[in-house]
Formats: structure tokens, C-alpha cells, sequence
């Protein structure tokens, strides 16, 4: 499964949001350009836990909004098969236990650009 860039920030927002909506790991997993043809399971994985639940909402974010992780990432040998533009944050509606303990959850991925085009990372 080759990556389908997204031709801006925006776009790559939009598509993403509705991977997850629609809950379509492929649709998702097309935005996707892997540091390792390894990740791709797991990156399937984490998708497929996190789509259960309905988005409350979704933005893209500078670098600077997590450059501390940014930096620890590097620094423990990420190298990113693109050029780094920013994150694309989702927060999801919050679950609430049987116990009536209150879930929430939110998800940072990063994402570039490579050859002009827009991509999430691995």
C-alpha cells in the first residue's frame, strides 16, 4: 500500500478526519509515508483502537506546539522520511466507564511534506 499525499495541511487534515470517522484503515493507512516498512502494522493497529470512538475535534498544530518531544524523538534516532511541518492533533470524544470514570483521549501524529506533497509519519 504506496502512500496518497495530500496536497496541503488542510487536505491531510480533512482525509484524516474522515479515515477516522468512517473508521477506513486503508484510507488512513494511504497517508501514512512509514520510517520502516516495519511500522506499518502497528501504525494499522493504533488506528483500529483509536477510531472506535466518534472525534470531538481535529487540528493541525506548528512544530513548535510539541518540539520537546520533536527533539527527544530525534535525539533517540527518528529520521523521518520527510521534511517536519508540524502535528496533526485529534481529540476524541471522552468514554465513560461503567464505573463512571470519565476516558479521555487524544492523539498527536506528525506530519511533513516530501516532493511538495503532504504526508502523516510513522
Amino acid at each position: 500500500a504506496s502512500a496518497q499525499p495530500a496536497a496541503s495541511p488542510d487536505e491531510l487534515l480533512a482525509r484524516c478526519k474522515q479515515a477516522y470517522a468512517s473508521r477506513d484503515a486503508r484510507a488512513y493507512r494511504a497517508l501514512v509515508l512509514l520510517s520502516r516498512e516495519a511500522d506499518g502494522p502497528a501504525v494499522e493497529a493504533e488506528f483500529k483502537r483509536l477510531s472506535q470512538q466518534p472525534i470531538r475535534s481535529a487540528k493541525w498544530l506548528p512544530l513548535s506546539a510539541y518540539q520537546a518531544n520533536y527533539d527527544r524523538a530525534v535525539k533517540r534516532g527518528m529520521k523521518l522520511p520527510m521534511q517536519a511541518e508540524g502535528w496533526i492533533e485529534i481529540e476524541f470524544e471522552p468514554v465513560t466507564s461503567p464505573g463512571g470514570l470519565v476516558e479521555k483521549s487524544t492523539t498527536v501524529m506528525i506530519f511533513g511534506r516530501k516532493d511538495g506533497r503532504y504526508y502523516l509519519g510513522s
